[in-house]
């Protein structure tokens, strides 16, 4: 038998320990001060030390609560996945998709009512956090998505599209720089990734152009960011092609020198071959690569 303390105290000093206000958790739970403060003296008698202190006008928890705390909220996001999980599973199959902005925005939202049409049973819910998350992600998803291969124990990575980094510019702003050659960019408003701070001399290198130092420029710290301001005329952006597909095929932004591209690791997908939703992700990801 599993020896835990009382579910309600552990929800009151969840919501304590991210507030860390009483106050913000009693409303936060819809109950009262003196309510949350007898879960957390309730807790605090069950493990025998003290949780809390008085830090001015507010509260903050102790260096092990602190620890604790942090176990407790996966804990508790674990279990309400698994709820919502079970509560969908009559109707239809949830996959939940963790990617970053820039993937979500860019590539997934454009084309996820085109695999709803082929898959209307399947539902997707979507979610996002930033590129160096992945391991936080992996608990509360189905399939996480990153621009890199992950690993981790008992899970399954696969290789989903190819990232083939291409100089894109708006035809408004191409027809103001007048470009014939490749060399003609360093005059020009390049726009820089702060992950790939590198690119834009690595793409030159590749095209046989000796730059002393990296060209000026506007830097982004999202690929969505950057490529919204090469479509408004900003500057040349230098971002994965899986990324601007739609742009490209829409004339909102033009490839320049198409043979000169930096190839990146690709876009992977981390998933349980085993877990229950094992088939609909499986079926999702095929769906995926066809779309490369």
């Amino acid at each position: 038998m599993r020896k835990i303390p009382p579910f309600t105290a552990l929800r009151a000093f969840e919501a304590v320990s991210r507030h860390e206000s009483v106050t913000q958790a009693a409303a936060e739970l819809n109950v009262s001060h003196s309510a949350v403060s007898q879960q957390l003296r309730l807790l605090e008698g069950y493990f025998s030390c003290k949780l809390v202190r008085k830090a001015g006008n507010r509260i903050e928890l102790t260096p092990a609560a602190r620890s604790y705390a942090h176990d407790v909220r996966k804990s508790l996001d674990l279990l309400a996945v698994a709820s919502e999980d079970f509560a969908s599973s009559g109707s239809a199959h949830c996959i939940r998709i963790n990617a970053t902005p820039s993937f979500a925005m860019r590539w997934l939202i454009p084309r996820i009512a085109a695999f709803q049409r082929l898959n209307p049973r399947i539902e997707i819910r979507l979610e996002t956090s930033n590129t160096d998350e992945f391991e936080s992600s992996v608990d509360q998803s189905d399939l996480v998505i990153r621009c890199y291969p992950m690993k981790k124990a008992g899970l399954a990575c696969r290789h989903l599209l190819h990232d083939e980094a291409v100089a894109v510019v708006s035809p408004g702003l191409l027809s103001e720089l007048k470009v014939r050659h490749a060399k003609d960019l360093t005059r020009c408003p390049l726009l820089h990734m702060k992950s790939r701070i590198s690119a834009w001399p690595d793409w030159f290198r590749k095209a046989g152009i000796d730059v002393s130092q990296t060209p000026r420029g506007q830097v982004f710290d999202y690929f969505f960011l950057c490529i919204e301001a090469a479509i408004n005329g900003y500057g040349i952006a230098l971002v994965p092609e899986a990324l601007v597909s739609l742009d490209v095929a829409e004339r909102r932004l033009g490839i320049l020198f198409p043979q000169s591209r930096i190839i990146g690791a690709g876009f992977y997908g981390l998933f349980n071959p085993s877990a229950r939703k094992a088939k609909s992700v499986e079926q999702f990801t095929t769906w995926l690569t066809q779309e490369d």
